[in-house]
């Protein structure tokens, strides 16, 4: 769903301090920025130029009654005016004050904690690992696998909204298609007779890069490139199914300490998109409305902002941004507002990262690597995962060279050799030219030109020839 949870310290799943909100996508307060310039602050979903005003939840007006959420005891309700009609009055219904904002309201009772309950008579919850805006999360074990599970469970307010529900559904539904190493494994995905939707996946232990990148600082060169080749992985997989993220950022790229250090996990495909293939029918009410990009705006591609066709390589541009700020511990792109952000994605070209952050030890050929990441153009970048690992290879066996060019590079200029006889060969065909190497004769003729002009010259000194000997006859 694109969200995340504020949860508690050394949390499995959601540390604390995280940048964004995933249901409103504004920058949390007290949030780490690793960068000199303010970031912007933008929202997960984004006004693009082609669409509308975002609807705004209505205000009430004067006496607007809600039973369902304040006590009818609680306002005293006045009397209502007899009516001449024989049938009794109605009493008109407590008013609430027009002041109190709905996001101030209490959440419905329902949404207490679940810890120590049985959910579905399936998993048994232990403990919460953090809350959001949409729902929360818990450790619970799966009753007849054994296993642990992270449970995410959706508010009940939430349930009632089609576009969550949406969204639910797809992060299920699309993680459901993938089975690389790298990406997060979802096991089960249901709701339980009390209404409660929830979503089972795997445990992960260990931290995600922006609690990475915030408590021990930017990246050394070899061990960003390893973990871009673990994102890489996972990417190229969604890819081959017509998934496209979408939110590639610190906070969905989780590290585990198993099987091997800095094991890559990619989590949240909750607001993925279907660009091909026959694996995830959509069905329902749309899940973006008209004019509307859903990502993070520090991370979204040129075509992404515009509102055009995605396809992987928007993913490789956003994982691109990702390898600047682990590897100089700030974005390519310093920005006060949401448009110098804009700007510069469509515009800017971004410096080498090293140029960025000297004295770091970053080669040349990872200089290019995320040079031809970003690229405006996303026919100049990386055509898919492949190409990419293949340079990401490179650089971790400690190559220093370039990366590999999106066109072929032009051949060097040929260098002189000593002059040698030219040999005829046998058969050749009179309509092939031949290429004569070493140093041509004094004049430029060829031997062949030579022969010729030795011909027609002795040619014409025959005639000569004949015509004297004829007038000396008396002719």
């Amino acid at each position: 769903m694109g969200e995340k949870f504020k949860g508690v310290k050394g949390s499995a799943w959601f540390g604390a301090g995280a940048r964004f909100c995933g249901g409103c996508g504004t920058q949390q307060p007290g949030a780490v920025i690793p960068q000199a310039a303010v970031r912007t602050g933008a929202k997960t979903i984004f006004q693009g130029s082609g669409g509308g005003v975002p609807v705004q939840p209505k205000k009430p007006t004067g006496n607007v009654a809600f039973d369902a959420t304040i006590a009818p005891t609680s306002v005293p309700a006045p009397q209502a005016a007899p009516q001449p009609a024989p049938v009794a009055p109605r009493p008109a219904t407590a008013p609430r004050p027009a002041t109190t904002p709905i996001s101030q309201l209490p959440p419905d009772p329902v949404d207490g904690d679940l810890t120590g309950k049985l959910l579905n008579n399936r998993y048994q919850i232990e403990a919460k690992l953090g809350e959001g805006g949409f729902g929360a999360v818990y450790r619970a074990k799966q009753v007849q696998m054994g296993r642990m599970v992270a449970l995410k469970v959706l508010h009940a307010k939430m349930a009632k909204d089609p576009q969550v529900i949406g969204r639910f559904k797809r992060e299920a539904q699309a993680s459901s298609l993938l089975r690389a190493a790298h990406t997060v494994q979802v096991y089960d995905f249901d709701q339980s007779p009390e209404g409660m939707m929830y979503l089972a996946m795997e445990m992960l232990t260990g931290k995600s890069l922006h609690d990475e990148l915030k408590t021990a600082g930017p990246i050394e060169p070899i061990r960003l490139c390893r973990i871009m080749d673990g994102i890489a992985d996972s990417l190229g997989e969604a890819h081959m199914q017509g998934i496209v993220h979408r939110d590639i950022k610190p906070e969905n790229i989780f590290l585990e300490p198993r099987p091997t250090p800095d094991f890559v996990k990619v989590l949240d495909f909750g607001i993925a998109k279907i660009v091909g293939g026959d694996g995830l029918q959509s069905s329902g009410p749309a899940l973006t409305a008209a004019g509307q990009t859903l990502g993070t705006l520090e991370y979204m591609s040129p075509e992404q902002l515009m509102g055009a066709q995605l396809d992987g390589r928007s993913d490789l541009y956003a994982l691109g941004i990702l390898a600047y700020e682990l590897v100089t511990g700030a974005l390519p792109f310093p920005s006060k507002t949401p448009g110098e952000m804009i700007t510069a994605h469509l515009k800017t070209v971004p410096p080498p990262a090293s140029q960025l952050a000297k004295g770091r030890g970053i080669p040349p050929l990872l200089d290019q690597i995320l040079l031809k990441l970003v690229a405006k153009n996303r026919d100049q970048r990386y055509k898919d995962t492949a190409e990419l690992r293949a340079d990401l290879q490179r650089a971790i066996n400690g190559e220093t060279g370039t990366a590999q060019p999106s066109q072929p590079a032009p051949q060097p200029a040929a260098r002189p050799v000593p002059a040698a006889p030219v040999v005829q060969p046998r058969n050749e065909n009179p309509n092939t030219q031949r290429v004569q190497t070493g140093t041509p004769s004094q004049g430029g003729l060829s031997p062949t030109l030579i022969a010729v002009i030795v011909g027609v010259v002795l040619v014409v000194a025959g005639i000569v020839g004949g015509l004297l000997w004829w007038s000396s006859k008396g002719g």
